[in-house]
């Protein structure tokens, strides 16, 4: 009697079929992987954006009562958005705890946040994490309010409702990117660097304000800090007396 085999590692055999799957699943598995995390971080800018119009409206109402205090402003905005701020630790971007007020402490006490470095980040002190600038009003549409220097709400010679009672701010959050390789491929995205015009990403919600800003968030992601910038603005009816040295020139100075 005949006895019939079957070649081993026959192409059409099994494990001809566990080698495609494992070719196939090498080719496909970074692209989920990316994809994942890729929404992950873009869900996070999302957030992101949500924290800093409300750490603006807290900077605006802050300066609307203490006299436009532009530092007091950034700090109450960075309050505001802490529980997203994050510093680098053993080469990777670490959030902190703010689950509780105790932790909360902890955090906003610690060097490169809040008290600790007066809103400077530690590892790239010459950006902060919140930076205010008062949009409005102009010199110009206060000067017939002046005492000793100080332009008062209640003096401004127009109607109570007009906008030139209220005090305009843009907030720039210098949001740091948290998920690995995602924020390295995202940053990317949003300048435009070698990447098909099909990924660009649109900066009409996140806009780096001038050049000189510009070359400190390139200098930042040669660092491995990769950066966005998230711009909001906010405006409230003054309510305590402001220098007019604290007023721009123009009221185009945020545009």
């Amino acid at each position: 009697m005949g006895i019939t085999t079957k070649k081993s590692g026959s192409p059409t055999g099994r494990d001809g079929q566990s080698g495609q799957v494992e070719v196939e699943t090498a080719v496909i598995l970074p692209m989920v992987v990316f994809l994942l995390l890729g929404l992950i971080q873009l869900g996070l800018l999302h957030q992101a954006r949500i924290f800093a119009k409300y750490g603006s409206y807290r900077a605006v109402r802050t300066g609307s009562l203490h006299n436009g205090d532009v530092e007091k402003m950034e700090m109450a905005a960075l309050a505001s958005v802490l529980p997203i701020v994050s510093r680098a630790k053993g080469g990777a971007e670490v959030l902190g705890r703010t689950d509780n007020a105790t932790n909360w402490v902890k955090k906003w006490m610690r060097p490169g946040f809040g008290m600790g470095l007066k809103n400077r980040m530690i590892d790239f002190p010459s950006l902060p994490y919140t930076e205010v600038t008062i949009c409005g009003p102009a010199k110009g549409d206060v000067s017939g309010a002046i005492y000793n220097d100080t332009a008062a709400f209640d003096m401004i010679a127009t109607s109570s409702e007009g906008i030139n009672t209220k005090l305009r701010i843009r907030l720039v959050l210098y949001y740091r990117m948290i998920i690995p390789f995602a924020n390295w491929m995202i940053h990317r995205m949003w300048r435009g660097e070698k990447i098909v015009e099909e990924l660009h990403l649109d900066a009409r919600d996140v806009v780096i304000p001038n050049a000189s800003i510009d070359a400190k968030v390139i200098a930042a992601a040669k660092q491995g800090i990769f950066i966005i910038p998230i711009e909001t603005h906010y405006s409230m009816k003054m309510h305590s007396d402001i220098p007019l040295a604290n007023f721009p020139e123009t009221a185009n100075e945020c545009h």
